[in-house]
């Protein structure tokens, strides 16, 4: 969130989080000016450094001029995780 509104100068955002099969999932778009890059700066890469400590994975789609949308998943079991933090 503070990517879209710092970086992005997004009007708006959207956060959905679900858990399908012991995985949570979470998806962040906003309405930016879309560009953002694993490979510039150090924020995104330092987050999905951490999403993929816990054994997870996470994705960006940000193509100029069209927003960004950022998915991480994350497994609940066998990376430290309780149901009951959700």
């Amino acid at each position: 969130m503070t990517n879209a509104t710092k970086h992005a100068h997004a009007s708006a955002a959207t956060v959905a989080v679900d858990t399908v099969d012991d995985v949570l999932r979470i998806s962040v778009r906003d309405d930016g000016v879309g560009g953002a890059d694993f490979t510039r700066g150090t924020g995104l890469v330092g987050l999905k450094d951490r999403v993929e400590a816990l054994g997870g994975r996470m994705s960006l789609d940000s193509p100029s001029g069209a927003g960004t949308t950022l998915r991480a998943e994350i497994p609940l079991t066998g990376a430290g995780l309780s149901r009951q933090l959700i």
